[in-house]
């Protein structure tokens, strides 16, 4: 009879543990996850709305954070009514009990154009019904590629101190070409004249403008001349004539 209580005594702990211990598996959460992505798809606004609580906060990029399922309705509606779908990639997805939460990026799409792409986290409860509904919602953009301005040439021509010193800081692993691309300058030619043995000059490809005007005039800039004998005084830039 002890052995029997004993049994039933530890079968009953094992029971209260299993029934207390949280719940890490997914899968409910992955689905509901899935549905919101196939609403908004859709264009089904009232069935994206009610996979939120009653008082959601919605924090969107660039606007204030709304509370409830009115401001949930006005943010994706709007994108519905603008023909704008899109796609999400689940990267991290965890369950503790009746609280998960979901990281992962999205694209926002209009027919095959991909308008734009960005990341999201979201809080999700599960309730009474079982059912897991989106407590918090934030999302913003990635930053959109910088344009690409139209490339131009300048010349630049200086004399310097010695040729030869001058002609080496422009060849090997460390040339100065490194520093120029770095800041503006997609290609750069060395050139060096043969009446004037000490009259040099550089033809460059420009990207960025002010990028390399601003490291021509830094403490950088500056400190590379004086280190390969430029005299700046005699100077002169040319720029390209379209």
């Amino acid at each position: 009879m002890k052995k029997l209580v004993a049994l039933l005594s530890l079968l009953l702990t094992l029971t209260a543990c299993g029934q207390n211990s949280p719940s890490s598996d997914t899968t409910a959460l992955e689905a509901r996850s899935d549905a919101w992505e196939s609403a908004l798809n859709a264009k089904d606004v009232d069935a994206l709305v009610n996979l939120y609580t009653d008082d959601a906060r919605l924090l969107p990029p660039d606007g204030a954070m709304t509370s409830g399922r009115d401001g949930v309705r006005a943010a994706f509606g709007g994108m519905i009514d603008a023909g704008i779908g899109g796609e999400t990639t689940r990267v991290e997805t965890t369950v503790s009990g009746d609280v998960g939460y979901i990281v992962g990026t999205f694209n926002l799409t209009s027919g095959e154009e991909v308008l734009g792409t960005g990341k999201y986290i979201e809080t999700w409860r599960r309730g009474n019904d079982g059912l897991w509904l989106i407590a918090n919602d934030i999302f913003n953009n990635d930053p959109s590629p910088k344009p690409k301005t139209p490339m131009t040439h300048i010349m630049i021509t200086h004399s310097v101190d010695n040729a030869d010193h001058w002609a080496a800081a422009w060849s090997g692993p460390d040339s100065r070409s490194n520093l120029f691309k770095d800041n503006g300058a997609a290609h750069v030619h060395a050139f060096r004249s043969q009446d004037s043995p000490n009259l040099t000059g550089l033809v460059i490809a420009v990207e960025d403008m002010d990028a390399l005007n601003a490291m021509l005039m830094s403490e950088e800039g500056m400190a590379a001349a004086a280190e390969d004998g430029v005299r700046m005084d005699t100077t002169v830039m040319m720029t390209e004539v379209k």
